[in-house]
């Protein structure tokens, strides 16, 4: 399910961010743009998860 949901916010993410880019450029978002936004959005996701598993992760209460 962390994945299904990870995968929505960046996708949500990533298309915000590429609207945003073409609006303060005058730039309409159209499909050309959503296809973009959709393969910046699988990368950033991969990259996402990648980092997740190579991240170490402290079990440790202690430490906190």
């Amino acid at each position: 399910m962390r994945y299904i949901i990870a995968f929505i916010w960046t996708f949500l993410l990533s298309h915000m961010a590429c609207y945003l880019v073409a609006s303060m450029n005058s730039v309409p978002y159209q499909f050309n743009e959503f296809k973009t936004s959709s393969v910046i959005a699988v990368i950033l996701y991969v990259l996402i998860m990648v980092l997740a598993k190579i991240m170490p992760m402290n079990k440790n209460v202690d430490q906190h």
